[in-house]
């Protein structure tokens, strides 16, 4: 009678994950704060240790750079919710099928669409993309780069940037000619805004413009005027041109209402009303903060010390949903800043700073274990073409973007055969995306070994236990006894939580037990037991259900125990895993 339950239960809670992972997108929402306060300090040392060592590297490259943190005050698991930055389609990335290598764990369960080939971003993905730890190299750091007015970049500077596009080119207002160079800089000045900034977005917002057979370059249609109903209306930034079909039309039928009636006041209006007043004015003041709206409402400096800002000022202010725009953008401001020979300028680079961090950058989600081979990280400024030999004459299988994992299975010369799992097309019925499992090849020199374990500060780790001095905590698998504590620590002692002795090394220990160990005090997480008996059970599915409802949430070595995936966040993939364990098709083991 036991087992007909249990299995009934099982059932119920297979139906909920089914709704948890349609309704919740793998992420809980949080109870968010009121109120944040924030303030700047500058200099490396400002930083938390797992951001100075490459900032150091940066530093002794360029010793003119400077570097701003940004403390923030937002908790991390605040800013990851769906409650601020997970929000279904607020983040979205570009997906081509056939041609865009994106392993399903890095497309929303939700299959929404935002602009054509692009989909909404997975709770994964975004963390990746939100982690600062993730972009501190030579190219990446220029999303946080300062784009406030800056002297330095001067005429012959702008006009470097420009060539190859149409805004090389001159317009007529009237009778008086003008050239793109010339109402860009003077925007620049005027609205106090990096000249950089406003080439680097018109390119993002309309593109170079097509080369003609005269050598000139043709102008972007929201930039031409001549859109049937929407003749002589200019729009440089693609203001209020939102996302889906139509774009540019509603784009022109805002440029009407800003009275932007030929291209200079388009320009020059454009760059005070969208990029300076809306944007920068506010604080959000690098192409980080155009994505993530995490700053109050003023530009923060050092000087003004704490300011302590409404809640109400955060998370809802984006430029783009495009999850990869700021890196694009950096290495477009990267490029330009080197071909101008301004690269070792004093440039600065505002940095944010999230509270209760996981210790290790996180990586981007992925359908593939150690079991598929050695895991290694995409490590390219944009995207790069895995192969299908071991030659850049090989057809290309599809390109795969920065930060992407792949299995190493060999090696030959200076290719990585490779494995990776492919999203093709998106089940509409299951709420998953499909996928094909596939092998190819990459050089060497593209890939990077994943050598840290994300959100775990552990001293030491085994096959059996991980412990963490900072956490204080002890995590075993199921099942674990004594013996898996003594074996490797002979003078450790076991309590249970009311602080009665465990004996005999065959006696399973429970998640809240404690291990008393070099006078310190270690709470006991097996992972899965989230009822506390030391065993895994229907009851511990009832539990994390429970939680990801909201019904009754867990705390402390409870919630560590539900994270099965132990990816730092509970979902309904922890509840499926415990699902596995009790039917006997995937043990509960550690990642």
């Amino acid at each position: 009678m036991k087992k007909v339950i249990s299995c009934i239960l099982i059932i119920s809670i297979l139906i909920s994950i089914i709704s948890i992972s349609v309704t919740q997108r793998r992420v809980s929402a949080v109870t968010m704060s009121s109120k944040y306060t924030q303030y700047i300090k500058s200099g490396i040392s400002s930083f938390p240790k797992s951001y100075q060592n490459k900032l150091k590297k940066l530093a002794n490259l360029h010793p003119n750079w400077k570097f701003e943190a940004y403390y923030t005050g937002i908790d991390w698991n605040e800013l990851i919710s769906s409650s601020a930055e997970n929000k279904c389609k607020k983040n979205t990335i570009y997906y081509k099928s056939g041609s865009t290598i994106i392993d399903p764990e890095g497309l929303c369960v939700c299959g929404k669409k935002g602009d054509a080939n692009y989909y909404c971003a997975s709770a994964s993905t975004v963390n990746y993309y939100i982690d600062p730890r993730n972009f501190l190299d030579e190219t990446m750091i220029f999303q946080f780069l300062n784009l406030s007015y800056d002297e330095n970049i001067t005429k012959s500077i702008v006009t470097k940037a420009v060539a190859n596009s149409f805004l090389k080119g001159k317009f007529k207002v009237g009778n008086k000619e003008y050239t793109y160079v010339d109402t860009i800089l003077e925007a620049a000045k005027e609205s106090k805004v990096s000249a950089m900034h406003i080439v680097v977005t018109i390119f993002q917002e309309l593109g170079r413009g097509s080369l003609k057979s005269d050598g000139t370059y043709s102008t972007p249609t929201a930039a031409s005027g001549t859109v049937s109903g929407y003749k002589g209306l200019y729009n440089f930034f693609n203001y209020g041109a939102t996302d889906g079909a139509g774009a540019v039309n509603r784009g022109l039928a805002k440029a009407k209402e800003m009275g932007w009636t030929n291209p200079r006041i388009a320009i020059k209006d454009g760059v005070k009303r969208v990029l300076a007043n809306n944007y920068l004015n506010v604080g959000q003041n690098t192409k980080y903060f155009y994505k993530f709206d995490v700053v109050g409402n003023e530009i923060l400096t050092e000087s003004l010390g704490k300011r302590t800002y409404s809640s109400n000022y955060f998370f809802s202010h984006q430029y783009m949903t495009n999850i990869q725009d700021p890196s694009s953008q950096a290495i477009n401001l990267f490029t330009y800043y080197t071909n101008g020979g301004i690269l070792s300028n004093s440039l600065t680079f505002i940095i944010p700073v999230y509270n209760n961090m996981p210790d290790n950058p996180l990586e981007k989600g992925t359908t593939l274990t150690k079991d598929d081979g050695t895991l290694y990280r995409v490590n390219v400024n944009s995207s790069v073409n895995i192969r299908s030999g071991t030659s850049t004459s090989s057809s290309s299988l599809g390109t795969a973007s920065r930060g992407m994992i792949v299995a190493v299975t060999g090696s030959s010369g200076n290719w990585y055969k490779v494995k990776f799992n492919k999203a093709t097309t998106y089940n509409s019925s299951n709420k998953k995306w499909n996928y094909s499992t596939t092998n190819g090849y990459i050089s060497k020199s593209y890939l990077e070994k994943i050598t840290t374990t994300n959100n775990s500060s552990s001293n030491t780790s085994n096959n059996n236990l991980r412990i963490d001095d900072k956490k204080l905590t002890i995590s075993v698998l199921p099942r674990s006894t004594v013996k898996t504590v003594t074996s490797t620590y002979s003078k450790a002692s076991i309590t249970d939580k009311n602080g009665k002795t465990i004996s005999g090394t065959s006696t399973v220990i429970a998640t809240g037990n404690i291990v008393k160990l070099n006078n310190k005090k270690y709470t006991v997480v097996t992972i899965g037991d989230t009822s506390g008996d030391g065993n895994i059970s229907s009851s511990d599915l009832l539990k994390v259900v429970n939680h990801l409802n909201g019904t009754k949430k867990l705390t402390g070595a409870y919630l560590s125990a539900a994270d099965v995936n132990q990816n730092g966040t509970i979902t309904s993939s922890d509840l499926l895993a415990i699902v596995k364990h009790l039917t006997g098709s995937s043990k509960i083991s550690f990642k």
